[in-house]
């Protein structure tokens, strides 16, 4: 497995504010998007339609929903953990960009071009609230890539307190990669 994360002993890009990937070694942008993208994959195979809402998790689980396409998209890891209470977000939950990271890992039987990776956290309203992008780079047939997601792009409509009840991550490209995964999650974010 390559990896790509900046968590643990794993050094590569991250995905946050910006536009794109952070550089955090020598490797090259395309690689980073690898990191963003992976899903909470509990064994199921083939396409549910994007529609499908995930099941309501207990506060520490993360429940896969809807996938399309045929990249494999799977959570690995958060910081703070699902269910975690994040206080101090201020009344327009600015105190919260950047606090909550997660790891994925994202494999393609086929490989080939992503545009970017984005990842979403949907506050309970179904409003995105939060969201880390990657720019472009390049899946390999059959490698596993882990990306870190640093979810520091807020909407500014979005305020505290509020609860954060799912995820998405979309790998946008070709038809050989492109795909979206979406899972239930709870954090609760206070003022």
């Amino acid at each position: 497995m390559r990896c790509l994360g900046s968590l643990g002993p794993c050094r590569g890009y991250s995905i946050g504010w910006g536009g794109g990937l952070r550089l955090r070694d020598r490797f090259p942008a395309a690689v980073a998007f690898c990191a963003l993208m992976a899903g909470c994959g509990d064994g199921e195979e083939g396409h549910t339609t994007c529609c499908v809402q995930p099941s309501p998790p207990a506060d520490t689980a993360v429940a896969a929903g809807a996938h399309t396409g045929p990249t494999e998209i799977t959570f690995l890891a958060a910081e703070p953990p699902p269910g975690a209470t994040l206080n101090g977000c201020l009344a327009d939950a600015s105190g919260c960009d950047g606090r909550i990271r997660m790891r994925f890992a994202l494999r393609n039987p086929i490989g080939g071009s992503v545009l970017y990776a984005t990842a979403f956290l949907h506050a309970s309203n179904r409003l995105a609230c939060w969201r880390a992008t990657s720019g472009p780079f390049r899946l390999e047939a059959g490698v596993t890539d882990e990306l870190l997601a640093v979810f520091d792009q807020r909407d500014p409509t979005c305020f505290t307190p509020s609860e954060i009840a799912t995820m998405k991550v979309v790998v946008e490209g070709t038809v050989e990669v492109a795909s979206l995964q979406e899972w239930a999650i709870h954090y609760d974010l206070r003022p």
